[in-house]
Parts: C-alpha cells; structure tokens; sequence
C-alpha cells in the first residue's frame, strides 16, 4: 500500500485557502470524510454563529445559521479542545444533553484559537446520520484547522 504524503496534503489545504477562500478549503476537508457538513462556527457572546459552511448536498438550511452555546456541541469542544460523537442517539454520555436529535447525529468538533489564546470558535464537520472520524483524519484536523484562522475576521 503506497504511504499517503501528509505534508503534500497540508499544503494543498494551504495552497487552497490562499487561492481559492474558505469554502473550497472546507470540501476539500469535507471531501476526505463522509459527514455532509463542515463548518467554520464563531463564538459570539452566548451563541455561535455559523461563518462558512460546506453542505455536500448543496441545500440551504436556516438552521446552521446560529446555535445557542448551551445547546450546541461546540460548548464541548471549546471546553475540551476537541468533541466527537458518531452516534448522538445512542451516546450514553450524552443521555440528558439532546437538543438536536433529528438534526444532528454524528459531530466532530475542534476549537480554534487565535494566537493571544483567545477563542475563535469552532472547525466542525456534522451530520444527519450516524458516522464516525479516522484517528489520522483527527491527527491531520490537528495540523491543518489552526491555517484557517489567517483567513477569518
């Protein structure tokens, strides 16, 4: 099996942001998953605020608009650095904490942070459906997420 270049697939994250914008970058992230949806959320005083977001379906939904905080996944990962779910319905942790049930089902998520510590906000990828993220798409979100932040306001 040939080795996968991980420097060369940053770059083209990289490559894409400068050239392209914000949203080529997120399908081009989205692309190496099977969630629908990735996402830029900012934290706005008790809420977030969706600022890019890639639906690989295409269709427009009122509902990615604004998220409360405390309704949201993203609270987790702001907390935590990092939040997955595969499976929101069945997640025993998640027992008393179901908001969006029907809406949201599968969810990785990783705080983003300015360089002075201060929080951005949230790089997501959700989805209607149950499914779950690769340790080395998590490793490579790790390395790449932190680009994006040159590109938002």
């Amino acid at each position: 099996m040939p080795e996968i270049d991980l420097t060369a697939q940053k770059a083209a994250v990289r490559n894409v942001l400068a050239s392209s914008g914000i949203r080529p970058a997120l399908a081009l992230l989205n692309d190496r998953t099977e969630y629908r949806y990735t996402a830029i959320y900012k934290l706005s005083g008790d809420a977030l605020r969706a600022e890019h977001v890639f639906d690989r379906a295409s269709e427009y939904r009122t509902w990615l608009k604004a998220v409360p905080l405390d309704k949201s996944f993203c609270q987790h990962a702001i907390a935590q650095g990092e939040f997955t779910t595969g499976h929101v319905s069945r997640d025993q942790s998640l027992v008393s904490y179901r908001p969006y049930v029907g809406l949201v089902e599968s969810y990785y998520g990783r705080l983003l942070t300015r360089d002075c510590g201060a929080p951005y906000g949230t790089f997501i990828h959700f989805d209607l459906e149950p499914r779950s993220i690769d340790a080395q798409e998590v490793a490579f979100l790790q390395e790449v997420t932190p680009m994006f932040l040159d590109y938002l306001d």
